[in-house]
């Protein structure tokens, strides 16, 4: 299926493969380990789906047993590609679920070709990392002894991205670009990303902070090379029109993506755990305190309808105001001594707004107060829980 064809290159999609072919010659930048970093002989930019993002064994012969070229070469021909002149990418994302978007001004013009999947390893920058790299690949940190775990040959070369979760964005900019530019363009590139992951608030699975991507995420930007007549663009900065139009189209592309994929979208994570879940206030704890503040059968409604709770929208408001609080807190905007009865405040204004009495608002607070020493996740699961309760005395 042909997504986009130009004088430049032709995008496809076969079967798990996403296909740029480039019909002139392009400044290729690139994480790929193979054929990666900035290249200016490639004939293909790719992106395939390597494996089901959970409990799949490739099948032998796709394996990365035999090492990471091997794996190389039989990728691109299962694709019928150059595994010379190809830029190859991989990801557990399905291919059907890749969205093409594109940004103009002027002569400028951007088009952003994206996988993205976020429910497996979605991390933060900065994170605490559980791997790391010696001669022979990639071992877990942290053995008996305080050495890396030894691991499986074939688990020491097998590349993460071949993980549950990756963002993979093949960006193709219309004009020249020199390499500082597209350096530069792989910056506003991983904002957007970012932005788009961030703007969702999902959470960081190493962490339970906001994530920012996972820790796969990859990336290729093309550019043709100039001609007699043509010249180079220097600058992708947010100032100007080309760093705004790659942000603008990664931006647009990884949020799609990430409803097609992971069925993720701003109206889903409008939600009391989807706000306040990574602090500690799931579902779970809302059932155990249901059940250990409540009589059996108010228990009991709890649980049938808890649904209906964590999806009302006064009371996700409120849950976001608090998770807003909290993150405020851990950055250090918000010292200690106010955290704790803004933390208060608002845990008193969820209870209200669950029990839909706004002017119980001095009731709650009292009440929450006296258990204040609780974690502020289970704190805001008790304002939920006795909230609930209020709603139908």
């Amino acid at each position: 299926m042909r997504l986009e064809e130009t004088d430049r290159y032709l995008l496809s999609r076969h079967g798990r493969y996403l296909t740029a072919e480039l019909r002139r010659p392009h400044r290729v930048l690139s994480t790929c380990r193979i054929n990666g970093g900035l290249r200016e002989d490639l004939t293909h930019i790719a992106n395939h789906q390597s494996g089901e993002g959970v409990a799949h064994v490739v099948r032998k012969g796709h394996d990365l047993g035999s090492g990471l070229d091997a794996y190389h070469r039989a990728a691109c021909a299962a694709g019928q590609l150059p595994p010379a002149s190809t830029a190859l990418m991989a990801t557990a994302a399905n291919m059907q679920c890749a969205v093409l978007a594109r940004a103009d001004h002027a002569d400028l013009s951007v088009s952003v070709a994206a996988t993205a999947g976020v429910l497996g390893n979605a991390t933060r920058a900065g994170d605490p990392a559980g791997l790391h790299e010696h001669r022979d690949g990639s071992r877990p940190l942290g053995g008996e002894d305080g050495q890396d775990c030894p691991v499986q040959a074939a688990a020491a070369i097998a590349p993460p991205e071949a993980g549950a979760g990756t963002i993979v964005t093949l960006v193709f900019v219309n004009q020249p670009c020199t390499p500082a530019c597209l350096v530069r363009a792989a910056t506003l590139v991983t904002e957007g990303k970012s932005a788009a992951v961030l703007d969702l608030r999902m959470p960081s699975l190493q962490s339970g902070r906001l994530a920012t991507g996972t820790g796969t995420d990859q990336l290729a930007i093309a550019a043709p090379l100039a001609r007699a007549d043509d010249w180079e663009r220097h600058w992708a900065g947010s100032h100007n029109t080309l760093g705004e139009l790659l942000g603008r189209a990664t931006h647009e592309a990884v949020t799609r993506c990430l409803l097609l994929q992971n069925g993720v979208c701003a109206e889903l994570r409008r939600t009391l755990c989807g706000a306040l879940g990574r602090h500690g206030c799931d579902e779970p704890t809302l059932l155990e305190l249901a059940h250990g503040e409540l009589d059996a059968a108010d228990a009991n409604c709890f649980e049938r309808n808890l649904l209906a709770l964590v999806h009302d929208p006064l009371s996700a408001a409120a849950a976001y105001g608090l998770a807003e609080i909290l993150d405020l807190t851990r950055t250090g905007v918000l010292h200690a001594e106010a955290a704790r009865e803004a933390i208060l405040n608002q845990a008193a204004l969820l209870a209200a707004a669950v029990a839909v009495t706004p002017e119980h608002f001095g009731h709650f607070r009292a009440l929450l107060q006296a258990r204040q020493d609780l974690p502020p996740g289970r704190l805001a699961a008790l304002a939920v829980v006795k909230g609930f309760e209020r709603k139908w005395l």
